[in-house]
């Protein structure tokens, strides 16, 4: 046989090597894919969330002093802006004068308290020894030692004598009555001394924890402000999250508590380490404002997204940034 021969009926076995090693290739590749999507379920529908708090005056009154600016990154604690405090300051003052005097006043009513318990026991004792000198009196009467007129004279003193112990109990009465008045005046006056007090720290605002703030930022000094008027949104940089919708058919093996890794569109190469919180018990369109009504119409089997929530920690060197699109894995294999 010539070697041309040889050689051509060398390359119909070449081709199906290749032909078989392609093919084994591409099983053994579709094996190992659909082996890895099952143990570490994958989703590109994934964004990045944070807290997020409005910021809004609890006071009305024109701006004094802004401390910060769009997109600037604050401290908890750190003052943000200020409303003038002037009036507030005025109302502080007068509250506190006004709970000063009915403070005195209540101080006066109890000076007088005492006085009239002092006359009551002053008149009961004064009318105790009448008493007795009517009953020593009348008992002369009847031996006819002195005078019926004399013995009338301490019957009148008796009954003066019991009408003016009466009037200092009415007296006695009406002064605890007031005071009981005058206290419930002053606590009320405590209580809106401390409503101004309350008013006048509302006029300076300070971050409650350390977050950026939004680009809509819609103040400037000398603006009139009211209460629930929403100014600048604060970002939470303290708890941060990706919620990945995952289809239906690939959430049977997450749970909570498995390691996850995510990577951000705006930061190629970069991945994060993070973990599965919990996952949603509604997919996203049972919560939608308008929920599919499946028992209408034609109906159209679709999978349905459930968002599994991954908690990640915020990174100096590439920052996470609200609203980013990001690519989701979790590892089934690891052990919550």
């Amino acid at each position: 046989m010539s070697t041309l021969g040889v050689s051509r009926a060398g390359k119909p076995q070449r081709s199906r090597f290749i032909a078989a090693a392609a093919v084994g290739l591409v099983g053994s590749g579709l094996g190992i894919y659909f082996i890895h999507n099952h143990y570490f379920p994958n989703t590109n529908d994934a964004y990045v969330h944070a807290y997020t708090v409005t910021v809004s005056p609890y006071v009305e009154g024109y701006i004094k002093t802004i401390k910060t600016e769009p997109n600037a990154y604050v401290k908890k604690g750190q003052l943000l802006y200020e409303i003038v405090p002037l009036p507030f300051q005025l109302s502080v003052d007068q509250q506190q004068h006004e709970l000063e005097a009915a403070i005195a006043q209540k101080g006066a009513l109890e000076q007088q308290l005492l006085q009239a318990r002092q006359a009551l026991k002053d008149q009961q004792a004064s009318q105790w020894i009448i008493d007795l000198n009517q009953q020593r009196y009348a008992y002369l009467e009847q031996q006819q030692v002195v005078s019926l007129e004399k013995s009338q004279e301490f019957i009148a003193s008796k009954l003066e004598a019991k009408a003016k112990v009466k009037s200092a109990t009415l007296e006695l009465a009406r002064l605890e009555k007031q005071i009981k008045e005058q206290e419930a005046k002053v606590r009320a006056l405590r209580a809106a001394v401390g409503n101004a007090k309350v008013n006048l720290n509302y006029t300076r605002y300070y971050a409650p924890m350390d977050a950026y703030v939004s680009n809509n930022f819609s103040i400037r000094v000398g603006q009139y402000v009211k209460p629930g008027q929403a100014m600048f949104t604060l970002v939470d940089n303290n708890h941060w999250w990706v919620d990945a919708n995952y289809l239906e058919t690939q959430i049977h093996r997450i749970r909570d508590g498995m390691p996850a890794k995510v990577s951000l569109d705006m930061y190629p190469g970069v991945s994060f380490q993070g973990r599965v919180i919990n996952i949603s018990q509604g997919s996203g369109a049972y919560y939608s404002l308008l929920p599919p009504q499946n028992a209408t119409g034609n109906w159209v089997k679709v999978p349905q997204r459930f968002p599994v929530r991954i908690q990640l920690q915020q990174n100096q060197r590439h920052p996470l940034r609200a609203g980013a699109t990001a690519h989701a894995s979790v590892n089934t294999l690891a052990k919550p």
